[in-house]
């Protein structure tokens, strides 16, 4: 992993929701590696029922961080808007996880396994064990979404399956759908540091298994799909985003689904449902379904 002992300037922004993807947009734009918005925490609610939230973004220490951060602000007519930057390491980030994270079931049938809990005894040999480092990207397994796409995936994966995971994070989608049964895999991120853990995730589960997995994990969008030759019978389109996300990227949505035999959209608030229901109506004449896990949904379709 070569981003193990590097250190990184962290951007904390406090910020409405409304005006979240215009700023995470740009600061993407101009060199951020990796962002996340605080909407789950592990130990406290999700912030669905504020008008604020906290956009987290990560900058190599060569990048002048402090001096960028207030003047994109001002430049995007958000002076007032309260912010700060720290330095993190990630072996700091990772030592605080070991101490806390452990092996559990995600499903009944897919357990996420970290490398330093692989002999925990409530991981028995009847789950399909999916070994996982947590990186600054998301896809822990700890999420709502996360569970309801893997068990979308263990429903519907086929040996001869391409899957496509957009905005893969760890690789965690993508990694599921391999250890069912997936041909292959594609994972996409517009996140230095999300392929870059996926990538470590990939070579650890090689590792465990002894085998080498078909996968490849590029940095990019969902313009990125068009680079992919696809055969609609055996493609599995998959993605765990926001609903802004989506809405932005409409016509290359549309294009994803009407191009899959099955497919799955996760990280829906509930209070969206209505609103995004609608939207995925204009665009795809397919029967959808909708399933809730907590707070969240995930709307899908299968042959």
């Amino acid at each position: 992993m070569s981003y193990l002992n590097a250190a990184f300037w962290q951007v904390q922004i406090t910020v409405s929701k409304e005006s979240s993807f215009e700023i995470e947009d740009f600061f993407l734009r101009s060199g951020a590696i990796s962002t996340y918005e605080l909407l789950y925490a592990e130990g406290r609610p999700s912030n669905l029922t504020e008008e604020n939230t906290e956009l987290f973004f990560f900058f190599t220490k060569t990048f002048p961080a402090r001096a960028f951060t207030p003047m994109a602000l001002a430049s995007l007519g958000f002076t007032h808007l309260p912010f700060s930057v720290s330095e993190v390491k990630y072996s700091d980030y990772l030592k605080e996880f070991e101490k806390t994270f452990r092996a559990f079931a995600l499903t009944q049938k897919t357990a996420l396994v970290p490398p330093w809990d692989e002999n925990n005894p409530e991981v028995n040999e009847n789950f399909k064990r999916l070994f996982l480092i947590p990186g600054m990207a998301f896809g822990t397994g700890k999420h709502a979404t996360t569970q309801l796409m893997i068990e979308f995936i263990e429903e519907n994966v086929r040996p001869t399956d391409t899957a496509i995971d957009m905005g893969c994070g760890s690789g965690i989608l993508a990694l599921a759908a391999l250890l069912h049964g997936a041909k292959e895999v594609y994972g996409v991120d517009v996140e230095t540091l999300a392929i870059e853990s996926a990538h470590a995730n990939l070579e650890l589960n090689q590792k465990k298994y002894e085998k080498q997995y078909d996968a490849s994990f590029t940095v990019g969008d969902f313009s990125t799909l068009s680079t992919i030759l696809l055969k609609k019978e055996t493609t599995l389109f998959l993605a765990n985003i926001l609903p802004n996300i989506f809405e932005a990227n409409r016509e290359a949505l549309q294009s994803a689904l009407a191009e899959s035999r099955a497919w799955a959209l996760s990280g829906i608030p509930i209070e969206q449902e209505a609103k995004f229901t609608a939207f995925l109506k204009t665009i795809t004449e397919t029967n959808f379904q909708i399933r809730r896990k907590e707070d969240w949904l995930m709307y899908s379709a299968s042959e």
